[in-house]
């Protein structure tokens, strides 16, 4: 079997668009403040909305993947998604603009598991890694580009723009998509529909309980997070097909897995702050500052490739383990006093290479390795999810570090989550390369 980049090309555009709007719109908060009259705390819950319907999306859409096919629900997430653009692009209220979020973020949950669950297919099993690392590149650049992006659009045509610019990419998708056969779907009887509810809303509501302000809203969603955590552990004990495979995420490598997706997440929301630190450290314009992450998301996309090459080579986790120190080693150069314009481009290079060496071959392949392989959407939503967990939470709580002990204090935290990471994954058993075939071993 050859690769077919063709096809892997239609997956990873999809998976563009949904990760760019993660971050595209915080350069226009202050646009929108103006059009709709609301405070900047309102429009911040734009981007909670759109996260925590991400979140329960990727869960519930991950494993209807396996079973409808990964191609159908793909498909239904970038037409959901482009509608949604096109709505809040042209919201003519606050709750309006609102409601195309959340829409928003439930087409890019179902985009994302599905795409990478159909897009490894189109390799041989020896060089999945590479076709993981594309998807953490595309991924990660996207994440870093979307503040530039989000600035230039908003500047010179509007925030409407900011949407508008999914619609035709979203439409040359739906488009290219005839050409894909489709993708093989599974017999097997459906998930416990009411279980994967009780997860979501479980996620859901952690998340909320760390960034909603108030304590009288947060204990709201604490009690909520019980009471979903009570329904889905009775759910998963009744349901004759359980929502998730409780097997993988019952041992030491599972839960391993899923602290350091989420450590790994919160070391990539670091990135939203990096304007502002240059803009305070180094004095540079506001159109500089965003412009400040391109080391950083060049070096990234570069050495993805190179990433998931070497996971097919080597294994996953010494690949991840070069990923997190370059992530502590960035983080360091930040941390310490005196920063310098040399010493700046140094920490980008190393946050790019982290990036690289740990968003998507190294994780995705460790993740895989712990389900069956027709749960590949399941395993790859779930990791996602934990990751998606630490990216909207990260800011919340480096914000926090931020207040009381500056930029210094905020990626010194980056420095420590890296660090921790590192001693993480040594629990995760890692798959290793024998020949062309991969197997997995304890280590």
């Amino acid at each position: 079997m050859r690769p077919n980049f063709r096809i892997l090309s239609i997956y990873l555009i999809g998976i563009f668009i949904g990760a760019l709007d993660t971050s595209i719109i915080s350069p226009v908060f202050p646009l929108i403040m103006r059009t709709f009259h609301v405070r900047l705390e309102w429009v911040a819950w734009t981007v909670t909305a759109y996260t925590v319907a991400y979140i329960a999306s990727t869960v519930l859409a991950g494993a209807w993947g396996d079973r409808l096919g990964h191609k159908q629900l793909f498909l239904w997430g970038v037409a959901a998604f482009m509608l949604a653009s096109a709505l809040a692009a042209v919201s003519f209220s606050f709750w309006m603009f609102m409601v195309a979020r959340v829409i928003q973020g439930a087409g890019a949950g179902a985009v994302y598991p599905n795409a990478q669950a159909e897009g490894v297919q189109q390799f041989p099993a020896e060089r999945r890694g590479l076709a993981l690392g594309l998807f953490g590149a595309v991924f990660g650049l996207a994440s870093v580009l979307g503040p530039t992006l989000g600035g230039v659009l908003g500047q010179y045509l509007g925030w409407p723009a900011v949407f508008w610019v999914n619609v035709p990419i979203a439409l040359l998708v739906l488009v290219q998509s005839g050409r894909i056969a489709p993708s093989q779907s599974h017999d097997r009887a459906m998930p416990d529909w009411q279980g994967g509810a009780a997860f979501s809303a479980l996620l859901a509501s952690v998340l909320l309980v760390v960034m909603v302000p108030g304590l009288i809203l947060r204990g709201v969603f604490a009690v909520v997070a019980l009471l979903a955590l009570a329904l889905f552990v009775w759910r998963e004990r009744r349901a004759v097909v359980p929502f998730l495979d409780p097997v993988p995420l019952r041992n030491r490598s599972g839960v391993a897995m899923m602290i350091g997706a989420a450590l790994i997440g919160l070391d990539m929301s670091a990135a939203v702050f990096v304007p502002t630190l240059v803009q305070r450290e180094l004095h540079f314009s506001v159109l500089d500052s965003g412009l400040a992450l391109l080391p950083a998301a060049f070096s990234g996309a570069v050495l993805a490739g190179a990433g998931g090459v070497l996971v097919d080579r080597v294994g996953p986790r010494k690949v991840l383990m070069v990923g997190l120190v370059a992530g502590a080693a960035g983080g360091l150069l930040l941390a310490l006093p005196g920063l310098g314009l040399g010493r700046f481009v140094v920490a980008m290079l190393c946050f790019g290479l982290g990036t690289a060496f740990t968003m998507g071959a190294p994780l995705n392949r460790m993740v895989l390795a712990l389900y069956r392989e027709n749960q590949s959407g399941e395993a790859l939503s779930v990791a996602a999810v934990f990751r998606g967990m630490g990216l909207a939470a990260g800011p919340i709580i480096l914000t926090a570090v931020e207040a009381g002990h500056g930029f210094g204090g905020m990626f010194g935290t980056v420095m420590l989550a890296s660090l921790v990471g590192v001693g993480v994954f040594v629990l995760v058993p890692d798959v290793k390369v024998v020949g062309r075939r991969q197997v997995l071993s304890e280590s």
